[in-house]
């Protein structure tokens, strides 16, 4: 390889890679997190009866509802996404929805494990 195409090759490359970094450290939530926060919000409001219509209809599965919509709509950057204990979350809400009633005491240790993940993102801010 020639001198002047190694050159060239190397000046693209770290060109390309800084737009890269560039994007993901300052526009990746303006460009990806909300539009996709946004896709995820219709999606839960659009499907929620017909993916969850064997749950009895009751003022918990609206408030389950709620809750849902309420943690994924306080995720406000990548930062706070993957800080976040989600896992403990998704186990949750699955052990909730896995029979068809929902109880009260279900929705305030799911409700209490999102104001302690609010808590905890307000604290490092």
């Amino acid at each position: 390889m020639k001198k002047g195409c190694f050159l060239q090759a190397v000046i693209i490359g770290t060109v390309l890679i800084a737009a890269v970094v560039y994007i993901i450290e300052n526009k990746f939530d303006e460009w990806f997190l909300k539009p996709g926060k946004e896709l995820l919000l219709t999606e839960i409001v659009k499907n929620w009866d017909d993916d969850l219509k064997y749950i009895y209809e009751s003022e918990q599965k609206d408030s389950l509802k709620n809750l849902l919509t309420y943690y994924v709509d306080n995720i406000n950057s990548l930062d706070e996404l993957t800080a976040m204990d989600e896992k403990s979350f998704v186990i949750e809400f699955d052990s909730v929805i896995e029979d068809s009633l929902i109880s009260k005491e279900e929705i305030s240790k799911l409700t209490r494990l999102v104001e302690k993940e609010i808590n905890e993102k307000s604290k490092s801010n």
